[in-house]
């Protein structure tokens, strides 16, 4: 089994070094684009930004423009194209998918049509055709990490700064079973939660002393009974995620001691007024203006602006 990456390592956290992780959601991401904006909202600098599956895309977003949030608008926007039909998730596909595989279907649809959207935003907002991990860290952009799982490893896997980042995107938010595994440089990858869900560590690696710990999905909350295959495959994922996240906040927070500080943040989100992933524009200004005005007054009225002294 691998070692935890904190292994052996020294850590130095300085508070004034903010970081943000956002945990994987599945069609949560509209709630994570939701808190990302109440950070831009808030004035909240981050120095280092970490995602995984749907967090890595909200990550993205929110890296692209920490100061005007138009990355999180451009995925707002883009979000508005995505359909159970456009991810080959209705019964008829796959059904279809079912025949056509048989003893070889390695999964219910495929994620595939988001890169085109990405990369389209992201043309758009940076002005480049293929935008990669080393435009960020630079010229006020946060440094931007996306993590996936090596499918054939096990271990957590990092892309470097030359990685393309849509592709990066499609990988990591790669639900097994749901979407098939994506091949990288050699590597068979899946979604980045299912080996580290809420990638703490690398923030505490780079030094950041304030941490945000953007837990999307199910914290304790009565769920309902499944409606389908698909509720009933990621709510049960987003269940083993969160317990896993929690304890990897709790090791993060033991190793920096009281030299750093981590706020979980974690909008109440009972029912999502979505069936998979049929957004709306209208659920989708729904959700991320409740998720972004629920996450600006916990951290206002719980004091867990950078440099104050709350806890959560």
């Amino acid at each position: 089994m691998p070692e935890p990456i904190l292994h052996d390592r020294e850590l130095a956290a300085d508070r004034r070094r903010v970081g943000i992780s956002y945990s994987g959601g599945g069609p949560l991401l509209i709630v994570e684009l939701g808190v990302a904006q109440a950070f831009v909202d808030l004035g909240i600098r981050p120095d280092v930004i970490v995602g995984v599956s749907a967090g890595a895309i909200a990550a993205a977003a929110h890296a692209i423009d920490p100061v005007g949030g138009a990355g999180i608008s451009a995925a707002a926007l883009g979000t508005q194209q995505v359909s159970n039909r456009s991810l080959g998730l209705t019964v008829l596909q796959v059904l279809g998918h079912a025949i056509v595989d048989r003893t070889h279907l390695l999964a219910l649809g495929s994620n595939e049509s988001i890169r085109g959207l990405l990369a389209d935003a992201f043309h758009d907002l940076a002005g480049r055709d293929r935008l990669t991990f080393d435009y960020f860290g630079r010229d006020g952009r946060p440094e931007l990490i996306v993590k996936a799982t090596d499918r054939l490893t096990g271990e957590s896997y990092r892309f470097p700064g030359d990685a393309d980042v849509a592709d990066a995107l499609v990988a990591s938010s790669a639900i097994p079973g749901v979407f098939p595994p994506k091949a990288i440089g050699g590597r068979l990858l899946v979604d980045g939660g299912v080996a580290d869900n809420q990638p703490l560590s690398e923030l505490a690696l780079a030094g950041c002393g304030t941490i945000y710990a953007c837990a999307i999905g199910y914290d304790g909350e009565l769920l309902h009974a499944p409606t389908n295959l698909l509720d009933n495959m990621t709510k049960a994922f987003s269940i083993a995620m969160h317990a896993a996240s929690r304890l990897e906040q709790d090791y993060v927070q033991l190793r920096m001691g009281r030299a750093g500080i981590i706020h979980h943040i974690h909008p109440p989100v009972v029912e999502l007024p979505v069936k998979g992933f049929d957004f709306t524009p209208d659920v989708i200004a729904q959700v991320m203006r409740r998720a972004r005005d629920d996450t600006k007054a916990w951290i206002t009225e719980q004091q867990l602006l950078p440099g104050q002294s709350g806890t959560a």
